[in-house]
């Protein structure tokens, strides 16, 4: 009886396969190939949620540190003077401990006849380019301004800093800002001491 023998061709062939099934099959190396692909998306996720948790850490004080010193402007019964906002700035920066801060606390009205704002008052401290508010420039912001009783007069408290990004994830550095609208508390005015004797 004569003996079948495989061809070298075939054998070739089979060897191939085998060795390709078994190739398919092993998972040895599979972790640390997937920990190679997944390590820096995982990374950039933890840094990105950080910068973004700082982001709004970051905005929630400088709403609060605005709100608390607007607050302490409503309380106030005395006339205000250059060094009463001074003291305000300061403490703003205590607070917030952020970049070139700036405060603009401006006391406003409503003119209903003339359908204007107008301003009392303004002063602003820091080093941005960011000026008092006028007569003119008030009504170019007045979509930000509340609905008010015509001569009534509001509180109109802003502040700004420049937002650093810790991590480069895509974003900008930007200037933050934060806004506080509120009505003087003991008296219906908040006058202005402007250090000649006159108030406004």
């Amino acid at each position: 009886m004569t003996q079948i023998r495989p061809s070298a061709l075939r054998l070739a062939r089979l060897r191939l396969r085998f060795a390709a099934r078994d190739f398919a099959r092993d998972t040895r190396g599979i972790v640390a190939v997937e920990s190679i692909i997944l390590l820096p998306i995982l990374i950039w996720g933890y840094v990105a949620m950080f910068s973004f948790f700082d982001m709004l850490r970051m905005k929630s004080i400088n709403q609060k540190a605005a709100f608390t010193i607007a607050d302490a402007y409503s309380r106030e019964s005395a006339l205000i003077t250059e060094t009463y906002v001074d003291s305000s700035f300061s403490l703003f920066k205590e607070l917030t401990r952020t970049n070139n801060p700036t405060v603009r606390v401006s006391v406003l009205t409503y003119d209903e006849t003339t359908d204007k704002y107008g301003v009392v008052w303004s002063k602003r401290r820091g080093s941005s380019s960011v000026t008092a508010l006028n007569d003119n420039t008030v009504n170019t912001i007045r979509t930000q301004l509340p609905v008010v009783a015509s001569g009534d007069q509001f509180i109109f408290m802003e502040t700004w800093n420049d937002y650093v990004i810790p991590f480069k994830i895509g974003m900008d550095n930007f200037k933050m800002k934060a806004q506080v609208i509120m009505n003087p508390r003991i008296t219906g005015q908040l006058k202005f001491d402007d250090g000649s004797g006159g108030t406004s």
